[in-house]
């Protein structure tokens, strides 16, 4: 039972209590409206990249149905080849999307281990020969004598880099060198991927890392880009408590450090 004495004290106590409580709520339904809205945006953009893939598959789908008497071998390898490229596409794009969700989720955890640095970001350099060797590319590499280890995620790691690599080659040129970069220090381990790319302005620098922010809306081999490669790197990267920093001059190239912290 309350006192009399102790009541104005357990009224202003109940009043805190009561602000505070408000003022939870209140965040909590601030949250809940910013990843309604990314979730809306998500499936908004999702929707609009497929819109144009689907609509050539179902189109061409329809013109080989109609007239598939006097198709020749030639036409329609080559129509089959256009409708191929657009499920590769579509397939992709949802599988980027289903990996974004997965990144953005309450559930999302790391599987954390000790691994030789080294020998991922070179198995990781080695998807990209033959994208090299077709573009003519150099790939430079500089590496410590000694292997380097790191506990990570191998799996998520591996996305950063490749995401990151892809970038490089997607906006380089023929003839161009992409250099990678190890560097151990005391408290982090940086990797640097280096291109002789486009470049990234000034201006929108500070975006590349969003979701879906796109600078060049096609690469230099006109393969069309969505703007979640990087955005997906940067979100794992955080996760291992790491961060990825950009440097880039315009029609020069672009250098993208990934830092992550020793454990």
């Amino acid at each position: 039972m309350i006192k009399k004495n102790n009541l104005p004290t357990y009224v202003n106590e109940l009043e805190e209590k009561v602000v505070d409580l408000s003022l939870q709520l209140k965040s909590y339904s601030n949250e809940l409206i910013s990843v309604k809205e990314s979730y809306n945006k998500t499936i908004g953009k999702l929707i609009h990249n497929l819109k144009n893939p689907v609509g050539v598959i179902f189109s061409f789908s329809e013109m080989m149905l109609e007239d598939i008497e006097d198709y020749s071998i030639e036409k329609l390898k080559s129509h089959i080849e256009i409708i191929k490229n657009s499920s590769k596409f579509s397939i992709e794009l949802l599988n980027t999307v289903a990996k974004l969700s997965q990144i953005k989720s309450s559930n999302y955890t790391l599987n954390l281990k000790e691994i030789n640095y080294t020998n991922l970001v070179n198995d990781v350099i080695s998807e990209f020969k033959d994208t090299a060797e077709k573009k003519n590319c150099i790939i430079k590499i500089k590496f410590p004598e000694k292997p380097v280890f790191l506990t990570v995620d191998e799996a998520e790691i591996s996305v950063v880099i490749r995401n990151i690599l892809n970038n490089a080659f997607r906006y380089s040129g023929k003839n161009t060198t992409i250099e990678i970069t190890i560097i151990e220090k005391d408290n982090t381990i940086e990797t640097i991927i280096t291109d002789e790319g486009i470049g990234i302005s000034e201006e929108n620098l500070p975006n590349v890392l969003n979701e879906f922010f796109v600078v060049n809306t096609y690469s230099e081999d006109k393969k069309k880009c969505i703007g979640l490669g990087l955005a997906i790197a940067s979100k794992i990267s955080t996760h291992h408590k790491g961060k990825i920093s950009i440097t880039s001059v315009i029609d020069k190239g672009s250098s993208f450090k990934i830092s992550i912290p020793k454990r």
